[in-house]
């Protein structure tokens, strides 16, 4: 580790170029799995040498969504862990973070592991919030700008929607590359749609299950009307909505893309708050790689993701949502040509094929001007 060949291979890398990967979850964490670990074989392909460092394991996510109180022995593990990680990163060519290395420490902890190794930070959700609008005081007056001084001391920032590119570019970022979150099409069967009740599909964590609320009468008004059913995979199994018809699904990433084709139909509802504004819409192209029409809140990214009236609909009200998913229930034909509109789009603009590519080649242009720093520093040296 520590130093790089000059073979360029594959796509894009360098031979022989050492990349320490801190992400935040091991592989069941969705943001670790979508925006990390997918793209390790392609740069591996591309000549990067990647090791793996989750701060927090499947054991402490799988608590978690189970809404248990943390374990302090998990987190004390983690953590030493991460620190002997941190402790061994200058031995690596490349460093890339997913958020932050340490959480709940100031940035000048996580910099002073990292001397002049180059830092690439993703970001998928406006983390900065989570300090800069602490309800603690000294929470926020020692992390308030945490996550804008990290961004401003690496060497590239990659934003997963346009409004944390924006937060990126603000915080004084050297370079952001707006990489929204993808998926592998060929991992998603393409089948007509299911006969039976229509059913109308959710994917995604617990602490995302209570946005389903927000169209609850909607839902409600589909059952009566159609017999719909929402099949929610994931989630906590406590979501409770009245005169909705709920099959819940347990979430196996070995069966999520088999399990979005007996939908109909995927949603989206969110608020627009500042947090979600900043999301990824990712479950949105989960349903189009599985040529399922979408419908969502025309929120952050959703808007763009989502061409309306050709791979799904954007709703804002309750009426709105009432007839976007009532058209897709009465006229199924229309909803397979949209969800055919759909995973074209997936192919096209979301794919780990198209985005691999670009990820290696931002992650070996990160390397050229670290390079060219130290040799300058090394020519500094032979001059004294």
């Amino acid at each position: 580790m520590g130093s790089c060949g000059s073979e360029s291979h594959g796509g894009g890398g360098v031979m022989g170029c050492s990349l320490l990967l801190l992400s935040r979850y091991e592989r069941k964490g969705p943001s670790s799995r979508v925006r990390h670990y997918n793209y390790v074989p392609a740069l591996e392909q591309a000549g990067f040498e990647v090791t793996v460092a989750p701060l927090l394991t499947d054991e402490y996510l799988d608590s978690l969504y189970r809404g248990e109180r943390f374990s302090v022995r998990l987190l004390l593990k983690s953590y030493a862990r991460r620190l002997r990680h941190l402790f061994d990163a200058r031995r690596y060519d490349l460093i890339w973070i997913e958020k932050e290395a340490l959480p709940w420490l100031p940035a000048r902890f996580e910099r002073a592991f990292f001397g002049d190794r180059p830092v690439i930070i993703d970001y998928d959700d406006p983390w900065f919030i989570r300090y800069a609008n602490h309800p603690n005081a000294l929470v926020r007056a020692v992390l308030g700008r945490k996550m804008e001084s990290l961004v401003a001391n690496a060497e590239a920032v990659t934003a997963g929607s346009r409004a944390l590119a924006d937060w990126a570019r603000a915080s004084q970022a050297r370079r952001v590359v707006e990489m929204p979150s993808v998926v592998d099409p060929g991992v998603y069967p393409v089948r007509p749609l299911p006969d039976g009740p229509f059913t109308i599909g959710w994917i995604g964590t617990p602490k995302n299950e209570p946005f389903l609320a927000l169209i609850a009468a909607p839902l409600r008004q589909l059952h009566e009307r159609f017999g719909a059913r929402l099949r929610l995979i994931g989630g906590s199994g406590s979501l409770e909505l009245p005169g909705v018809a709920i099959d819940r699904i347990p979430w196996c990433e070995a069966t999520e893309a088999d399990e979005l084709t007996r939908c109909h139909v995927g949603v989206m509802p969110l608020t627009d708050g500042a947090w979600e504004r900043g999301k990824c819409g990712y479950k949105l192209v989960q349903y189009m790689a599985a040529a399922r029409a979408a419908v969502a809140s025309p929120v952050g990214p959703n808007a763009s993701i989502v061409v309306h009236g050709q791979t799904g609909f954007l709703a804002r009200t309750p009426e709105e949502w009432v007839t976007a998913l009532g058209e897709l229930a009465a006229d199924r034909s229309r909803a397979q040509f949209m969800g055919q509109a759909a995973r074209q789009r997936v192919e096209g603009s979301y794919s780990l094929a198209v985005a691999a590519p670009r990820m290696a080649e931002l992650l070996n242009s990160a390397l050229l001007p670290s390079a060219s720093r130290r040799f300058s520093a090394g020519l500094e040296l032979v001059a004294k």
